[in-house]
């Protein structure tokens, strides 16, 4: 051995199986850890995130995408239809780009959130100023009958009704019928501790020894609540509760709360996230009433913008989705009125190795997907997204899209680019300085030229460096 030379153990990268961390200095980052990982992810090695192929190849106008979802229906004979919505419209596109206008007649470019029902085999739409409309696959219609309320953020399913917020508290449908509805009730009508407004709802069951408690979690901006029971009473109208009816509101935590309706992101087995006010991504564990912070490592101290960098301006526009392994977080940055950057949490390490943490990859950048939506019954299983750039139009995209690295942006298809910086090494011996003769490493790629920049704590050491393909043997 070469006297003085670094030993390979000491010198050699390990793969970034820890992600991402844009918190702590250059200095600090651990082995494991990258400073940047730009459109790519870690699996089997560091490969370039999928890319997106447009839905729809004709333009349905320039305004953004507000809200989407894959409604399954038809019971023993299934059929399938995707609906959007965008300016006043909630329109369905079929899988060849097709669209249909269900009605024009919503008020215009509002977040719009859709809840199927399987028990009417309905979607029920909202957007906070309209009354609720529903669709069976056939007919478009304003939900009429007692009490029909104006309903902020999604209306959920819980055991056999329905539960919604409005400006008065968390109003009830009674059993099984979405034309009666609880109105500023005494008994049925959920309120909160703090003052302000609920801003989202989610379910959530808790299991006991021997029953499940079925409800929700509500939000507020700065808190969050447990609504269970197992009765929920009869005629949500009536002037008293029904004996039986046992539903609770209980506050869970004073501080963390969303204001994104659209962040509340459900993983199988893992719990709940979502994205707080105070821009971090919270996650509340399966089967447990205590949560934690997980975004802290893409909250930037440095050059790169992490999730600290959200718009506050327009939190109603962020979003998250689980979809193959991955919860995506999707926040607007600047002074963008849609989401535009994503990050990308790595569900199978969390799961599969929790004694990592969270494991982030990001940002990815190139889409301005608006909304998206997983699709996922009937034999689908894709990701789906609207496009939120108004200047662009409507479009309706499939994400993720296997073996395509270029960005379906509009009429255009934009090349993805990767960047992936490593974290900073001291070699073994940091205070001695190093003489880099030669550089080597495993690179897969498929198309475009690849570069390497050589980096220290001072400053650049060489920058733009073409890579020489060598092929052994």
């Amino acid at each position: 051995m070469l006297r003085n030379q670094i030993s390979e153990q000491d010198a050699s990268y390990r793969d970034p199986v820890l992600g991402v961390n844009l918190r702590d200095g250059e200095q600090d980052l651990t082995n494991g850890e990258a400073r940047l990982m730009q459109n790519a992810e870690y699996y089997g090695g560091i490969r370039m995130r999928r890319g997106s192929t447009r839905i729809n190849s004709t333009l349905l106008g320039f305004y953004s995408v507000n809200g989407g979802i894959k409604f399954y229906f038809g019971g023993s004979s299934p059929q399938a239809k995707r609906l959007i919505a965008y300016s006043t419209k909630i329109s369905v596109v079929a899988d060849n780009g097709t669209e249909t206008i269900l009605t024009s007649a919503q008020t215009a470019n509002l977040p719009t959130f859709f809840t199927t029902w399987s028990i009417t085999d309905k979607v029920y739409v909202t957007n906070g100023t309209d009354t609720l409309r529903s669709y069976d696959g056939t007919t478009w219609a304003t939900v009429a009958g007692t009490n029909i309320p104006v309903v902020r953020a999604r209306a959920i399913p819980v055991i056999d009704r329905l539960l919604a917020i409005t400006t008065n508290g968390i109003e009830r449908t009674s059993p099984r019928d979405p034309t009666v509805w609880s109105a500023n009730s005494s008994w049925a009508t959920l309120r909160p501790q703090h003052p302000g407004l609920f801003t989202a709802l989610y379910p959530y069951t808790l299991r006991g020894v021997d029953a499940l408690y079925n409800g929700a979690i509500a939000f507020q901006e700065r808190a969050h609540y447990l609504i269970s029971g197992k009765d929920y009473g009869t005629d949500a109208s009536a002037a008293t509760a029904s004996s039986g009816e046992d539903v609770s509101i209980q506050l869970l935590d004073s501080t963390v709360g969303t204001a994104s309706p659209d962040s509340v992101c459900s993983v199988p087995g893992i719990g709940l996230f979502w994205f707080t006010t105070d821009l971090n991504v919270y996650w509340l564990p399966e089967g447990t009433l205590t949560g934690r912070f997980v975004g802290d490592k893409i909250q930037s101290t440095g050059t790169t913008p992490g999730i600290e960098s959200a718009y506050k301006g327009a939190l109603q526009h962020v979003w998250m989705a689980y979809h193959d392994h991955m919860l995506i977080l999707s926040i607007p940055t600047g002074t963008s009125s849609f989401s535009s950057t994503q990050w990308w949490l790595d569900i199978r390490s969390l799961r599969t190795y929790p004694e990592r943490g969270p494991v982030w990859y990001g940002p990815m950048t190139g889409q301005s997907v608006n909304r998206a939506w997983v699709e996922n019954q009937q034999g689908n299983n894709q990701l789906v997204g609207g496009e939120g750039d108004p200047s662009l139009g409507i479009f309706v995209y499939t994400l993720r899209s296997a073996s395509v690295f270029t960005d379906a942006q509009g009429v255009a298809d934009t090349p993805i680019s990767l960047t992936y910086q490593t974290n900073f090494k001291d070699f073994g011996t940091p205070s001695r300085e190093k003489y880099i003769q030669a550089v080597h490493l495993d690179l897969n790629q498929f198309s475009g030229d690849a570069t390497l920049d050589l980096v220290s704590l001072d400053g650049d050491i060489a920058t733009g460096l073409a890579i020489t393909q060598v092929i052994d043997g």
